[in-house]
């Protein structure tokens, strides 16, 4: 009679178990992703008004733009390099649910910091970015108000479809965490290529995360010196720092003469000084590459560079205390160049990306 006994209980407690499990895998439920406790940054352009949670880092009159207007591809822009979702609650575990949209796609890599922290990270190559994204992102700090925020991928366009909390957890109000603001701005290399598609590897972000700023990465691959993207850094905050790298395509590609390039530059300088007065702007010369010349016109890097220096020197005589420059080619060596792909002339490796960023965080915060 003990052992039979001992066994009902066995199998009482085995069949309790299958129910708390099954009772845990039922606990998921759904939160309203138009909900406003949901913040995105590094997006201007935020669209909560559909199914899906949307972000755009660009408006939608300059990415309608032809692209010999606005020197950049619409679809690259379309990415989101520099996009971070932030939401904060005590949930156990978040089920996060992305879409792919309108745009490049090489890819998608987030990460996940937990109180500024990093947790997690998750990748899904190109195929696997075409369709649903599921990510299972589990609380450091169980029971506790926990602050995540959720990197985006660089070379992907998505949005939120759908977002799950375990259990009774309620989305929490994010404190006002109001910090200075910081403009990335140029092409390719910015951008973040050699990185993946991995916003959390490139040197803007890892700029803005050792200095303590909210930014936006407001480059595009490809892109040449725009105007329009020049013009519409007024509709964002005020900026405390802005980056400026931009060249290697007008000379490489465009073929700009020299002059050419600076007239475009002077304007295109203006209309950011003007949109962002009291920011401290850092214009960068065309960092190294093994590019020597441009087969089109002949003119070569060290040209431009120059050129962009007694440029900047000349503003600076006016009386701009908050522009200086930076030479690219003194930060920067073929150490910085990618070795997964010996013929990319110009973009930086993952490490090479994470050298860059330390020698701006070592200039800019002198």
């Amino acid at each position: 009679m003990f052992r039979l006994n001992c066994l009902l209980l066995v199998i009482v407690l085995l069949f309790t178990s299958c129910d708390k499990k099954q009772n845990r895998v039922a606990t998921y439920r759904n939160v309203d992703i138009k909900d406003t406790k949901i913040k995105v940054k590094g997006a201007n352009y935020v669209d909560r008004s559909g199914e899906h949670l949307c972000w755009s880092r660009f408006p939608e009159e300059v990415l309608s733009m032809p692209s010999t207007q606005s020197m950049f591809n619409a679809d690259k822009a379309r990415t989101n390099s520099g996009v971070r979702m932030q939401f904060k609650t005590k949930s156990d575990r978040v089920k996060l649910v992305f879409l792919p949209q309108l745009g490049d796609n090489r890819g998608a890599a987030f990460a996940i910091n937990q109180n500024g922290q990093p947790t997690q990270t998750f990748e899904f190559n190109a195929q696997e970015s075409s369709q649903q994204m599921t990510i299972e992102v589990v609380n450091q700090h169980p029971g506790l108000s926990t602050y995540f925020e959720v990197v985006m991928p660089s070379w992907a366009n998505v949005a939120l479809n759908s977002m799950e909390l375990w259990g009774t957890s309620e989305l929490e109000e994010l404190a006002d965490d109001s910090k200075p603001v910081y403009l990335a701005i140029g092409n390719s290399i910015t951008h973040g290529v050699g990185q993946g598609s991995a916003t959390y590897l490139t040197y803007p972000y890892l700029v803005a995360k050792s200095l303590g700023y909210d930014y936006y990465n407001l480059a595009v691959g490809g892109a040449k010196v725009s105007q329009a993207i020049a013009d519409m850094t007024d509709e964002l905050p005020k900026a405390d720092l802005i980056t400026i790298l931009i060249g290697y395509n007008d000379l490489i590609f465009s073929g700009k003469t020299v002059a050419e390039y600076i007239t475009a530059y002077e304007s295109y300088l203006r209309s950011i000084r003007n949109n962002h007065p009291y920011a401290k702007i850092y214009c960068i010369t065309l960092t190294y590459t093994k590019a020597e010349k441009s087969e089109k016109t002949g003119i070569t890097p060290d040209q431009y560079r120059l050129a962009l220096r007694n440029f900047i020197y000349h503003e600076q005589s006016k009386g701009d205390k908050r522009l200086f420059l930076i030479e690219g080619d003194e930060i920067s060596s073929v150490e910085n160049l990618r070795d997964d792909n010996p013929n990319d002339k110009v973009h930086f490796s993952i490490k090479g990306a994470e050298l860059f960023a330390k020698e701006l965080i070592e200039i800019i915060g002198e």
